[in-house]
């Protein structure tokens, strides 16, 4: 029994328990092993024949936020209604005993729930792959039409009604709410989640969007939707969940009853042929259609239609059943039902396309059947480009006598790599050594095209700190208007990755919601590129020959500030002159507002094509140095959201934040709120506060320590160390990566 005096947790997770011992531990171990602690999981045994109950004990004698609930066999929907009940949380979230959910989850939910005061956070869901070979671990598909809003408020919230399943597990709800509108399931019934859905939609006044595939269903075939399948179970309670559906839905957007009848005519046909019994399926689709012909649609502009005098909805099916035809014959004015193509109801594979990808296919695959290439790295910077962490890396590596005898490749057109390691990107040869390499390492996304031995390792450098949130802790609009699959193929690149490297615990924290990258496989390491600043800092002779190629050869007495901004996801898929370069300072009026002791030096970004007027000479600009060489010759750098100014930061090179477009920025990327409240006294709005903050700036240690201690900390032991070979690592590395 609880004390009364017990404070009540923050969310209650809920999971209905029958015959689930196989896959119970794996569950329950994903809810008690959250990111987010505040929590109590009530499990209820709905009379399982199994072990299920005796490890549901196991659990509540270790751990007090677990309650076990022992009843008879009434149902998932009975289950979850008696565990609502007794529910104490502010938020309640629903998992099914056979699936498992993501280390972060309850974290990134209650975060936007707390922030949107929203009814409930819908976020997405993703398979336990079956060929884990092909797809990864998990196949994650989804595109549904909405995800490039952020918020859905009042009637657009039956948009969530065009999702590709009715899932009552992927949103976490309010309890309140549920309550409120007396909202619990079925009971008795498979499909209890069709009204229960239809219902917490199309009452809820704010739901938050969290593009994200959080929760993680195993498609096993024991489950309920996979099972009885030889009785009228699938068809009686199918057919009963539509009908009471359309009941129980309120009309307040006109578009809903037929978001609501898409859902369900998508869903008939793979139904009646996986589910229901052949002698069953004629009443099927006799009661699918009355309940069809008994909806009332509206039109799209909002106006009411008419009743109609008689609407009739012929099906036919044909070619041996795989296509499903809906034809609606409508009589009267004003009379709306949609109408329906023919479509496949199976599974369908994108097409190969008849580019490099397509034509290289047999060859690449024939690689993959290859045995991998022993002591081979080959490496992949940003856009090809010899440039950041992979360079640094790449420089290290094939300095280092432990890896004389290695086959090391850079991929790149960038004719200062060596010959014997530059590899040019866009020869099928450079794509068959990448897939037989023993080890990859990129800097950012791998192409799709690029594809995976199963006993190479792939190690993503990334290519910074993240201040600005990153795919999934970012809702991207503009990306996702226009790359509804942006994330899912992002999503699958991820899952390629072995490890990911890191240079600070804010960064890890980050790259675990942004990337759903298992914190374990993480090398806590101070990035190449950092490791070089921090080298080469002190290298006067260094220093003249940078600003030699600069153009401030005989200029030592000159100040310098770097302004280097990054890219703007408003301007994606916009041309140059489409673009909104607002945001971009204007150096000129900076360097005349600086006087004669400064130099301002611009360093555009890789994605960025700013037009940058550099006509006064003390405006230099140096796109085409590195970077990481520019900043050891500034003395101010003056950024935005990049993750320039945690390289700053590392070598004690004070920065100002240039921001006009701050509101904006977050409306189409954002920044992690934590990092920005510690940041956001280095930010200005105006080139005069930019030039007074340049000016004032403290030259040595200009971020205060505890702030340094919070954003940045870099490790002693560099990446390389972790490259060596087994046999090596006796003698020199404590971890390999073969």
């Amino acid at each position: 029994m609880r004390k009364a005096a017990e404070a009540a947790p923050l969310v209650t997770v809920i999971i209905p328990v029958y015959n689930a011992e196989r896959f119970l531990r794996r569950c329950i171990d994903s809810v008690l092993g959250q990111s987010m602690p505040d929590l109590e999981l009530i499990a209820v045994n709905d009379g399982s024949t199994d072990a299920s109950l005796d490890i549901l004990r196991d659990y509540a004698a270790d751990d007090p936020r677990v309650v076990v609930i022992d009843q008879v066999n009434a149902g998932q929907g009975a289950a979850r209604n008696r565990a609502l009940d007794l529910a104490r949380g502010e938020y309640v979230l629903f998992v099914d005993a056979d699936d498992f959910i993501e280390r972060v989850t309850l974290q990134v939910t209650t975060e936007r729930a707390n922030e949107d005061r929203s009814d409930l956070v819908h976020f997405d869901w993703k398979l336990l792959s079956e060929k884990p070979e092909v797809t990864g671990r998990y196949h994650y598909y989804n595109a549904d039409p909405f995800w490039h809003k952020r918020l859905l408020e009042g009637i657009e919230c039956d948009e969530l009604l065009r999702v590709e399943n009715f899932y009552s597990v992927s949103n976490l709800y309010r309890r309140e709410y549920l309550n409120r509108h007396g909202i619990r399931f079925e009971e008795g019934r498979i499909y209890e989640d069709n009204p229960f859905v239809l219902q917490v939609v199309n009452r809820a006044e704010c739901v938050s969007m969290v593009h994200s595939p959080l929760y993680v269903i195993d498609p096993h075939p024991e489950s309920s939707t996979r099972s009885q399948t030889d009785t009228d179970k699938h068809y009686r309670d199918h057919i009963y969940a539509i009908r009471r559906s359309f009941e129980l839905l309120e009309r307040r957007n006109p578009r809903a009853a037929a978001y609501l009848a898409a859902y369900h005519i998508k869903k008939i046909g793979p139904y009646y042929e996986r589910r229901i019994p052949r002698r069953f399926r004629r009443a099927y689709i006799k009661d699918f259609v009355d309940i069809l012909h008994e909806a009332q649609v509206e039109i799209p502009d909002g106006t009411a239609t008419n009743r109609p005098t008689r609407t009739a909805v012929r099906l036919r099916m044909f070619e041996r059943r795989r296509y499903l035809m809906f034809q609606a014959l409508v009589a009267g004015k004003n009379h709306v039902m949609p109408r329906y193509k023919r479509a496949k109801w199976k599974l369908r594979q994108l097409k190969r396309r008849n580019d490099r990808g397509g034509a290289w296919a047999a060859e690449l695959e024939a690689a993959l059947d290859q045995p991998i290439i022993d002591r081979t790295i080959s490496f992949l910077g940003l856009d090809f480009k010899y440039a950041g962490n992979s360079r640094y890396l790449f420089d290290e590596v094939i300095a280092d006598p432990r890896f004389d005898g290695w086959r090391i490749s850079f991929v790149t057109n960038d004719q200062r790599v060596p010959e014997p390691y530059r590899v040019k990107p866009e020869l099928l040869e450079t794509n068959q050594l990448l897939a037989r390499s023993q080890v990859v390492i990129a800097e950012s996304w791998i192409p799709p095209r690029v594809r995976k031995h199963r006993d190479s390792t792939w190690v993503q450098l990334w290519h910074g700190t993240p201040l600005k949130r990153m795919l999934f802790d970012s809702h991207e609009p503009r990306i996702i208007w226009n790359r509804r699959h942006h994330k899912i193929v992002k999503y699958r690149d991820i899952q390629n990755w072995d490890y990911l490297v890191v240079d600070s615990p804010i960064a890890a924290e980050k790259f675990e919601t942004a990337f759903l990258f298992d914190p374990e496989r993480m090398i806590h390491s101070g990035y190449p590129r950092v490791k070089y600043l921090l080298e080469q800092r002190g290298n006067a002779a260094l220093r003249e020959d940078i600003a030699g190629r600069v153009g401030m050869s005989g200029e030592p007495s000159r100040k310098v500030a770097l302004y280097a901004p990054t890219w703007r996801d408003y301007n994606y898929a916009r041309s140059a002159d489409d673009s909104d370069f607002d945001y971009v300072l204007d150096v000129e009026r900076l360097a005349d507002e600086l006087g004669d002791e400064w130099v301002v030096i611009f360093h555009d970004h890789g994605y960025l094509s700013s037009h940058v007027s550099t006509g006064n000479e003390r405006c230099i600009d140096a796109s085409s140095i590195e970077i990481q060489e520019l900043l050891l010759i500034s003395d101010v750098v003056v950024s935005d959201y990049s993750s320039v100014i945690f390289d700053a930061m590392a070598i004690d090179v004070p920065f100002v934040l240039y921001t006009p477009d701050l509101e904006q920025f977050e409306e189409f990327r954002g920044v992690y709120g934590d990092m920005w409240e510690e940041l956001e006294g280095f930010a200005v709005r105006d080139v005069k506060g930019t030039a007074d903050s340049v000016r004032n700036a403290s030259p040595m240690n200009a971020v205060p320590r505890a702030m340094k201690a919070f954003l940045y900390s870099a490790s002693a032991e560099p990446v390389s160390q972790l490259l060596c070979s087994r046999e090596e690592a006796e003698k020199d590395c404590e971890d390999d990566l073969k």
